[in-house]
């Protein structure tokens, strides 16, 4: 059997269309952050988020087959001003793990900056658990001054660095395991 040019050049056509197409389903998931806010409360500021997580086939495969995936949470906040570059006051990012113990038929969240692991019946108790945040300190009251301006942001992503190593490969050139959410950014109020 002989290949000629024109085979080749369908080859990589169809390995094209493929790679495409899986990015067009891979587009299906990802994370979308509802609401975000930061509100006062005694000496701190606390974030309160609502994100819906919708992962991919193979990370759930993934996750049901004892791989633990980290998802990062990053916050910044940033004072507008008018003549300079607006100035980060906070750029933070939280680590959390999520795994499936398949013995116990439990999922459980971790949170890698310490704190009590949380176990779930189920895939959408976990999920829910994880997209309603409430009173997560981030910073000090003192931090943001009275009148001025601050506008913060918030993201979510699967940190595809934390994968096993023989996965990584797969993760990096498959579409479906670039899960994250759009930047949501506000005002912050005084």
């Amino acid at each position: 059997m002989t290949f000629s040019l024109r085979h080749v050049g369908g080859l990589w056509g169809l390995l094209l269309w493929l790679f495409l197409a899986a990015g067009v389903l891979a587009a299906d998931f990802g994370f979308h952050i509802i609401r975000a806010e930061l509100a006062s409360e005694g000496d701190d500021y606390v974030l309160n988020a609502d994100i819906d997580y919708q992962f991919s086939e193979p990370a759930i495969e993934a996750l049901r087959n004892g791989v633990p995936l980290t998802l990062v949470l990053g916050l910044k906040i940033k004072r507008v001003r008018t003549y300079w570059w607006d100035e980060t006051v906070l750029n933070e990012r939280r680590q959390f793990r999520i795994r499936y113990h398949p013995l116990a038929k439990l999922f459980q969240l971790v949170h890698e900056n310490g704190g009590v692991p949380q176990n779930f019946a189920s895939l959408s108790a976990l999920l829910d658990a994880m997209g309603t945040i409430r009173r997560l300190s981030v910073l000090p009251v003192d931090r943001l001054r009275h009148g001025e301006r601050y506008r913060a942001s918030l993201s979510v992503w699967l940190d595809i660095e934390s994968l096993p190593l023989p996965l990584r490969p797969v993760a990096y050139v498959t579409p479906a395991w670039y899960l994250d959410s759009p930047r949501y950014q506000w005002l912050v109020a005084d």
